[in-house]
C-alpha cells in the first residue's frame, strides 16, 4: 500500500503533482561548470613569473613556454598576457592600466639596445604557440590606438622598434598601421614619435624600397603627410627638415623623391591645362615653365619631356596608326618656348634623347623622330653641332638603329653643308 501511494500521483486543487525525492539536488557537470573569468589573477601570476625571472629575456622565453603554457590558460587569457609583455600590467578600456598595477618586466621598460632580443621572445613563442600570431597582431593595433594614453614619448618609440622588427619577420600584418592617421595620434606627434622609430630600426635592418612596399601595403601616403598634424607640420619641407634633424638620410631622401613626383604631377597637370586650351596665354605659360625651373620644382629635361609628350598626347594622332603631319605643324607652334628654355648644347642633346626615347615608347611615334628633328632645326631649336653630336655619340640606347638610320641622311647634309660653309669662308 505505501509502495502505491508513492507511484501514484497526488492530486490537489485540481493539478496533478509529479512525485519528487525529498533530500536531493540536482548536480551540474563538471564538464558543463564554468570556470569565473579572473584576468586578474592571471595578470598577477604572469607578473610574478617575470618578476622571479627578471629581465633574462632567455629566461622569459623558457618560463612563458614551460610554466605558463603549462600551468596557466593562455588560450583564454592570450590577451591579458600581451598587455602585461608590452605594457606590464593590462590595458583598460580607453587606454589606462588596470589597478595601477604594472611590473617593469615589459617591452615599454626596456633599454633601446635591448629591444631587439626582447622582440626575439614573441617570435619564438609565435613559432611555437601559431594559435597565437592574430592575437598578437590584434594587440599592437590596440596599443597603437591607445597609446596616446598608456605610453610615453620613450615607450612609443621602444613600440615603433618592435612593431618595425616583427614586420620584417612577416609576423604582423602592415595593415595595422593604418590607424596612425587617426586625430587623436596626430596631436603631439604621438604617430610621429612611432613612425620616427619605426622607420629608423627598419632601415638598420632592410632598405628604402621594402619599406615603401610596406608603407603602400599599410594604405599609407608614400609622401607620410597624413601621419603629420595638419597645418605648417604636414608640408614636405617641415617633414624633410624633421628627418635631417633625426638623423635618417634615407628617409630625406625619400621625401624629397616625394616632393619631385608631386611636382612633377602638378607641373603635367598644368601643362595639360595650357596646351588643350586653344586660346592660352604663350607668354603666361612661358614665365611658368621659368619660375618652376628657376624654383627648382623640376628639372629643365624633365620641364622639355613634359612638354614635348604633353603636345604629342593631346591630338587625334596620338591614337592613330600612323602620326601625320599636322602633328608637326602642332609642335612647330612651340618653337620659341622651346628656344626660350634651351640655353646651352648639352640641353639641346637631351632634348633629342628625350624625344628618341618617347618615339621609342610610342609606336606610333617611331617613323617621324627625323621629322621631328628637322622641324627644331628649321625653328632654331636645335643646332647642327648638337645634332652631329647626338648622331655620333651622345644618343640614348633606346632603339638607336633605327633612329640613327632616320638621322643618317640629314647628318651628312649637315657635314656637307659646314664644309661648304667653311670653303666658302676660306675664298
Amino acid at each position: 500500500k505505501q509502495w502505491y501511494q508513492r507511484r501514484v500521483a497526488i492530486t490537489a486543487g485540481g493539478k496533478t503533482l509529479k512525485p519528487t525525492l525529498s533530500g536531493t539536488r540536482n548536480k551540474t557537470r563538471k564538464r558543463d561548470e564554468k570556470e569565473r573569468y579572473e584576468p586578474a589573477v592571471f595578470r598577477d601570476a604572469i607578473i610574478t613569473g617575470l618578476e622571479d625571472v627578471g629581465n633574462n629575456h632567455d629566461q622569459i622565453l623558457r618560463f612563458l613556454c614551460e610554466t605558463a603554457t603549462g600551468k596557466l590558460d593562455v588560450k583564454r587569457y592570450g590577451e591579458v598576457l600581451l598587455d602585461v609583455l608590452f605594457v606590464g600590467g593590462i590595458i583598460a578600456a580607453g587606454g589606462a592600466i588596470e589597478g595601477g598595477v604594472r611590473t617593469d618586466i615589459c617591452l615599454g621598460k626596456q633599454d633601446p639596445d635591448d629591444v631587439k632580443s626582447y622582440t626575439n621572445i614573441f617570435i619564438q613563442f609565435i613559432r611555437r604557440y601559431k594559435w597565437l600570431q592574430k592575437s598578437l597582431g590584434e594587440e599592437i593595433r590596440k596599443i597603437i590606438m591607445v597609446m596616446r594614453v598608456c605610453l610615453d614619448d620613450n615607450e612609443r618609440g621602444l613600440l615603433g622598434s618592435a612593431t618595425a622588427y616583427l614586420l620584417i619577420e612577416g609576423i604582423i600584418p602592415p595593415n595595422l598601421l593604418s590607424g596612425l592617421t587617426q586625430d587623436h595620434l596626430l596631436k603631439d606627434d604621438v604617430a610621429v614619435v612611432f613612425a620616427t622609430s619605426l622607420f629608423r630600426t627598419w632601415l638598420q635592418e632592410r632598405d628604402m624600397a621594402s619599406l615603401t612596399s610596406t608603407l603602400k601595403k599599410a594604405s599609407l601616403d608614400p609622401s607620410l603627410q597624413d601621419i603629420f598634424p595638419l597645418g605648417p607640420k604636414r608640408s614636405l619641407d617641415h617633414i624633410e627638415q624633421y628627418f635631417q634633424d633625426q638623423g635618417i638620410e634615407q628617409m630625406v631622401q625619400h621625401v624629397r623623391s616625394q616632393r619631385a613626383n608631386n611636382n612633377r604631377k602638378v607641373f603635367m597637370a598644368k601643362m595639360k591645362m595650357f596646351i588643350n586650351d586653344d586660346e592660352h596665354n604663350s607668354a603666361e605659360l612661358a614665365n611658368y615653365i621659368k619660375e618652376q625651373i628657376d624654383q627648382g620644382r623640376v628639372t629643365t629635361p624633365l620641364a622639355l619631356h613634359i612638354i614635348f609628350s604633353t603636345i604629342a598626347n593631346s591630338g587625334e594622332w596620338a591614337s592613330q596608326e600612323t602620326v601625320p603631319d599636322d602633328f608637326i605643324k602642332e609642335l612647330k607652334q612651340y618653337c620659341p618656348l622651346f628656344t626660350a628654355i634651351i640655353q646651352s648644347a648639352k640641353l639641346q642633346i637631351e632634348f633629342m634623347n628625350k624625344i628618341q626615347e618617347f618615339c621609342y615608347d610610342n609606336i606610333n611615334f617611331l617613323k617621324v623622330f627625323h621629322k621631328v628633328i628637322f622641324m627644331l632645326y628649321n625653328g632654331n631649336v636645335l643646332e647642327e653641332d648638337s645634332i652631329v653630336q647626338w648622331y655620333k655619340q651622345s644618343h640614348s640606347t633606346k632603339g638607336k638603329t633605327q633612329f640613327l638610320s632616320q638621322m643618317e641622311k640629314m647628318v651628312h647634309w649637315l657635314e656637307n653643308a659646314e664644309e661648304e660653309d667653311s670653303d666658302s669662308d676660306e675664298e
